[in-house]
């Protein structure tokens, strides 16, 4: 949610930025429009009212026909008091409606595009492997090598679903719980959230209008199955004072994710890069508006530092503002190499999200002077289950099978995965 009062003392630089995000100047124009029209009508409602307050203390000293002409006049008040009221409730609504729709103005410094084709390269970090054979994609390596089931967990729970077996499926849990180690040796407390949360908290964190993708079949206790963990992290300091003076605070949260994966249609419909279930760390911060460049800068070296104690060749992307998405002023992506598809694919993302999620959930902080001001959010992927693609692409042998990275290899208790 953006702030009202800063769109009342300057619209033309809200328009300016919002414009890089494909909205129009013009909403910004019906948002002051009817905002006026708010204030004039609660003021309204607010001298009826008053009226009506003077005359009840007047009505018991009166009597005869000058008391019967105020109750007269009481009446007419008191029906054009609730009409204002009523008329004032709307406007205050629509103002509400309006606000809710808009996204977080982009930095000035993100670069201006229309979609991900826009995106641009920062660095390009690793060398790539040097097969002497064609390489295979990880869907076809891990069928040969019994690791993976997509035809059985179709019949059971449709596409985009899948069984993890044998060795994949170690090797899951022990990425999970060495990026665990590694982001709570960074200082992130280590969290496991609630994985269904209300819908105030998916509300709250700027999804529930702009990203429908991440609500799943809400259920009969309106609890819904989270797609990040963000959601229910970012909410842990709803409708509260946090302190900041001893810096920011800072959380890993481990959780499964679940997504409809809306508009995917035909894309990756092969393996485990774009599926309704997967699972992820997510760090997620809390700071002072002026920390939020630096501690983004921080989160992505982390994120680098895990591809990079992985092995996998990757790039850094600086995310355009036509791919930005509703809460993030700025993105970085991490890209990493996948030889059977020859391309880069996104691995981990980064965000700062000012207090565009901090405002809507309340959650404040007092300043230097005392004043209560809120709080700024950033959120990062440590990992999910995605850099296992990278993984048995990237070490795969002509033998098909899967030499494992060293960082993992105490974690999942081998060194290689053995061709079938």
């Amino acid at each position: 949610m953006l702030d009202l009062k800063a769109i009342r003392e300057n619209p033309e630089e809200f328009k300016r930025k919002l414009e890089r995000k494909s909205i129009s100047p013009s909403v910004i124009d019906e948002l002051l429009v009817v905002d006026k029209s708010s204030l004039e009508l609660n003021k309204k409602a607010e001298e009826l009212k008053a009226e009506q307050n003077k005359a009840s203390k007047l009505i018991p000293t009166l009597q005869g026909e000058e008391k019967t002409a105020i109750l007269a006049q009481m009446k007419e008040i008191s029906a054009q008091q609730k009409k204002s009221q009523e008329q004032a409730n709307e406007a205050s609504e629509k103002v509400k409606k309006i606000l809710e729709g808009l996204p977080n103005p982009p930095r000035d410094d993100v670069p201006f595009g229309k979609d991900d084709e826009e995106n641009i390269v920062l660095r390009v970090e690793g060398e790539k492997p040097n097969f002497s054979f064609t390489p295979k994609e990880h869907w076809e390596i891990a069928e040969e090598n019994n690791l993976l089931d997509m035809e059985q967990a179709a019949k059971v729970s449709g596409s985009r679903f899948y069984y993890l077996k044998n060795e994949l499926a170690l090797l899951q849990q022990a990425l999970m719980m060495w990026a665990f180690r590694k982001v709570s040796d960074n200082g992130f407390s280590p969290t496991i959230p609630p994985f269904m949360t209300r819908k105030e908290a998916i509300y709250g964190t700027g999804y529930l209008e702009k990203g429908e993708n991440y609500i799943v079949n809400p259920g009969e206790d309106d609890l819904y199955l989270i797609g990040t963990s963000e959601v229910p992290m970012v909410s842990i300091h709803a409708g509260q004072v946090i302190n900041l003076d001893n810096g920011p605070l800072k959380y890993a949260a481990y959780s499964p994710c679940f997504r409809r994966e809306a508009g995917s249609y035909g894309k990756d419909t092969k393996g485990i890069l774009r599926v309704h279930q997967f699972e992820k760390i997510e760090m997620v911060v809390f700071c002072k508006p002026e920390q939020a460049t630096e501690i983004h800068e921080t989160i992505r070296s982390i994120e680098e530092e895990i591809l990079k104690d992985l092995g996998i060749p990757y790039q850094v992307m600086d995310i355009c503002t036509g791919d930005l998405g509703c809460s993030a002023s700025k993105k970085y992506d991490l890209e990493a190499w996948l030889p059977g598809q020859g391309k880069y694919r996104e691995m981990t993302s980064t965000s700062i999200a000012d207090d565009y999620q901090t405002r809507r959930l309340d959650i404040r902080y007092k300043d230097e002077n005392g004043k209560l001001q809120y709080a700024c959010a950033l959120n990062g992927t440590a990992v999910s289950s995605r850099p296992l693609i990278a993984i048995l692409e990237n070490f795969q042998n002509e033998d098909g099978s899967v030499d494992i990275p060293e960082c993992l290899q105490p974690f999942c208790g081998f060194a290689k995965i053995e061709a079938k």
